[in-house]
């Protein structure tokens, strides 16, 4: 069985119905959708959208905490892949086909993206790069991986998924250098597959930089960055770097989105 995996909380529900619908469209239906409900209960008016097979998981907890939990418990059932999806993003209708058949003898996936802000139809493609394997070394310091775009053997999660911190803002990363660590396969493909929207609430936003989110930045990486010393990786010069772009950007009166990437 395939799980299609995703969280509903507080304020997510706006978003559900496009997302849901997303999913009945999907041109395969082989998957049961998986929806841990943390803090929130859905109202008959949205589990009458849902049109597959699923499956709820009520919690109430952290968000990392919530989706570890989450994984826990779906790994001790008989499980393929699992297929992470955010539940205020859009799948395009052949992801989940598309990504069963790309996936073969890897053991992660993650595709490419089109990002969109409130209207869906003007959106752009997020990556350029090409269709590849993924190196531990591309994603040592920076990220392109995501909940909204990654599938998972359930086999390889379960070597790995314990060793998740659930202090980490950035769970998505922690997991594919958990798995690369542990000699697990993972493949890029450069098609789009998932609409990911653009708006206040995301863990990281891909087209605006503000302050704030250049703090949050910093700050998820240095506990990243922290985590992953442990495993022998050397992040000293780094952790240094993060420090002291924080430290000039605490000064900063004014801040343009135009400012260098971290």
């Amino acid at each position: 069985m395939n799980y299609i995996f995703t969280t509903v909380y507080p304020g997510s529900e706006k978003f559900f119905k496009q997302f849901i619908n997303s999913i009945n469209s999907q041109t395969t239906k082989n998957f049961t959708l998986f929806i841990i409900c943390n803090g929130i209960n859905l109202s008959k008016k949205y589990m009458d959208l849902i049109k597959v097979n699923f499956l709820i998981f009520k919690i109430n907890d952290t968000w990392q905490n919530a989706r570890l939990k989450g994984l826990n418990f779906l790994l001790r059932k008989k499980v393929n892949f699992i297929i992470f999806a955010d539940s205020d993003d859009v799948l395009i209708n052949n992801r989940i086909e598309v990504i069963l058949k790309k996936i073969k003898k890897n053991d992660f996936i993650v595709n490419n993206m089109y990002l969109f802000k409130k209207n869906i139809n003007q959106r752009k493609i997020w990556l350029t790069k090409k269709s590849k394997k993924i190196k531990f070394r591309e994603i040592n310091y920076k990220n392109y991986i995501g909940c909204g775009n990654t599938a998972v053997r359930a086999n390889a999660l379960k070597k790995i998924h314990n060793l998740i911190d659930n202090r980490l803002i950035a769970f998505d990363w922690c997991m594919a250098k958990l798995l690369l660590i542990n000699g697990f396969q993972g493949i890029y493909i450069n098609k789009p597959l998932t609409l990911y929207r653009q708006y206040q609430n995301n863990t990281s936003s891909l087209t605006s930089v503000t302050k704030s989110k250049v703090n949050k930045d910093i700050k998820c990486k240095l506990e990243h960055f922290k985590f992953f010393s442990k495993f022998g990786i050397d992040y000293k010069k780094k952790i240094e770097e993060l420090k002291l772009i924080k430290k000039k950007n605490e000064k900063q009166k004014f801040f343009y989105s135009k400012s260098k990437k971290i």
